[in-house]
């Protein structure tokens, strides 16, 4: 009978060593370098008034992008960004070439999330920024405008990732920016009052 359970044991012990290599060849398969440029802008538009969810209006679209001050324009973005990538020089180091700027940072995939270890020139420690959402072959960098009209005065902001504590925010909706337009219901938006959001990402895909 021992030696019935220690042949078993000696089995088991192979098949986690097999796997456990399967595991190890499958990571050491990864060929550096890995480009990801930028490929183009995704957004879209959420707009509520009168205790609806509808297609933003011609005109209401046409302020936002005149008047608010945080518009973002898809054309205007993908011009700017089309020469950008991040160039992953190993399983640590990066190569990152943005606003016309190129740099080597380390960076960590945890969690379905890009992070980049960045130094802080005020505090001169280095942190931890959550740049996007994806992995090693296309990921995407969320952000965010709002904009809430109501009766004379407006009042508008934009965000993106930042930290860990964003990440329930973005894509932002109706829902989880209650804090900034402190409506309970998309019912209680009537009148004059309308709230538009802005969702956009700038989306890199591997070369």
């Amino acid at each position: 009978m021992k030696k019935v359970f220690f042949v078993i044991t000696a089995l088991f012990i192979a098949i986690i060593n097999t796997s456990c290599g399967s595991n190890n060849d499958a990571t050491s398969e990864i060929q550096y370098p890995i480009t990801m440029k930028f490929s183009h802008v995704d957004e879209s538009f959420s707009f509520f008034k009168d205790g609806l969810e509808t297609e933003v209006p011609d005109d209401i679209l046409a302020d936002y992008y005149a008047n608010t001050g945080i518009a973002r324009n898809k054309v205007q973005i993908e011009e700017e960004n089309k020469d950008d990538y991040f160039k992953f020089l190993n399983a640590t180091e990066v190569e990152v070439a943005q606003y016309g700027e190129t740099y080597h940072v380390n960076y960590i995939f945890e969690g379905g999330f890009l992070y980049l270890y960045i130094e802080d020139e005020d505090d001169a420690i280095i942190r931890k920024f959550l740049y996007g959402k994806g992995n090693i072959n296309t990921f995407e960098y969320l952000y965010s405008s709002i904009v809430l009209k109501k009766e004379n005065s407006r009042s508008s902001s934009s965000s993106a990732y930042e930290d860990e504590g964003d990440i329930p925010y973005f894509p932002t909706t109706f829902s989880n920016s209650i804090n900034f337009h402190n409506y309970e219901n998309i019912t209680d938006i009537q009148g004059d009052t309308y709230l538009l959001i802005h969702n956009l990402a700038d989306v890199f895909i591997k070369e």
